[in-house]
C-alpha cells in the first residue's frame, strides 16, 4: 500500500514538473506569435509651445521637475520606408507623408503658439506595458560650458494598445531668456516645464493634449501592410517543331528482290 502511494506521488510530481517546463515554452510561443501579429499604425505628432501673454504664469511650477528617462527609448531613423516590400519600423516619414504640415505653418504665423517638433513614423504596436518609447530631442542654438547644444525639448512619446490605443507623454521644455517671447508683457517664471500626460485614442481622429505651456497634436491611423508583389507568370515553353514526312508510295515501298545467281 505504501509503495503504491509513493509511486502515485512520484507521478504527480513528474506531472507538475512537466507542466512547469511546458508552460514557459507556451508563454514564449504566445508572446512571440503576438509580437509577429502586432498591428501596424502610422503615427504623427506635433509638439508646440504656448507663447501668448501670461501662458503658464498662473501655475506653481517645481524648480526641479526632474528629467524624462530616455534609456529605453529609440530615435527615429531616416532613409527608405520599405525594404523588400516590407515597411521599416521607426523610420521617419518625409514631409509629403504627413498630414499636420498645414497646422505647423499656421502655428508659425501665430502670435500665440510656436511649433517645436513634428514627426511621423510607422511601427507595430504592443501592449502599453511592453511599448517602446519614441525619443524626442530638440537642441538649442546656445551651448553649454562643454560646447554642447543645450536641449530645449526632450522626453518620450509612447503608443501602446489594449482595447484602445494609449498615448503617454513625458516631455521637458527648457526655456531661457533668448527663447522667451513677449517678455516685457509677462514674467516667464521658472525655466523648466514638464508635461506628463496619458490619453486614450481612437484611430483616425486628431487628438489634442493640453498643458499650460506645451501642447500636442497626435493622430494615429491603422497601417495596412502592402501586398506582396505578384510573381510574373512563367512564359509558355515553345512547342517542339514538327517534322512532317511524306508517306512513301506503294511503288517506293516495294523492294526489288535480289537476282538469283545463274548456276547453269
Amino acid at each position: 500500500m505504501l509503495r503504491k502511494m509513493i509511486v502515485k506521488q512520484e507521478k504527480v510530481i513528474i506531472l507538475i514538473l512537466s507542466l512547469l517546463l511546458i508552460t514557459p515554452m507556451n508563454l514564449y510561443a504566445e508572446s512571440h506569435e503576438e509580437q509577429e501579429s502586432a498591428p501596424w499604425y502610422q503615427f504623427e505628432v506635433l509638439v508646440f509651445r504656448r507663447i501668448a501673454p501670461g501662458a503658464g504664469s498662473t501655475e506653481g511650477w517645481a524648480l526641479d521637475p526632474g528629467t524624462p528617462d530616455q534609456e529605453q527609448s529609440v530615435q527615429l531613423s531616416t532613409g527608405a520606408l520599405t525594404e523588400d516590400g516590407k515597411p521599416i519600423a521607426y523610420r521617419a516619414l518625409p514631409a509629403e507623408e504627413k498630414s499636420l504640415t498645414d497646422a505647423w505653418g499656421a502655428m508659425r504665423r501665430s502670435r500665440d503658439y510656436r511649433p517645436l517638433y513634428h514627426i511621423g513614423w510607422r511601427q507595430p504596436v504592443a501592449h502599453p506595458d511592453e511599448a517602446i518609447p519614441i525619443s524626442i530631442s530638440l537642441a538649442s542654438k546656445r551651448k553649454s560650458a562643454f560646447e554642447e547644444p543645450l536641449p530645449i525639448l526632450e522626453g518620450n512619446i509612447t503608443f501602446g494598445i489594449k482595447r484602445y490605443l494609449h498615448l503617454e507623454t513625458d516631455l521637458l521644455l527648457r526655456v531661457d531668456e533668448d527663447q522667451t517671447r513677449n517678455e516685457a508683457e509677462y514674467d516667464p517664471g521658472p525655466q523648466n516645464y514638464r508635461m506628463q500626460e496619458k490619453r486614450r485614442m481612437r484611430s483616425g481622429k486628431l487628438h489634442y493634449l493640453d498643458h499650460p505651456v506645451l501642447g500636442i497634436l497626435a493622430i494615429a491611423n491603422r497601417y495596412e501592410m502592402p501586398a506582396p508583389p505578384e510573381e510574373p507568370e512563367p512564359e509558355p515553353e515553345p512547342e517542339a517543331e514538327r517534322i512532317e514526312t511524306t508517306p512513301a508510295t506503294s511503288d517506293e515501298s516495294q523492294q526489288t528482290a535480289p537476282a538469283e545467281p545463274n548456276t547453269q
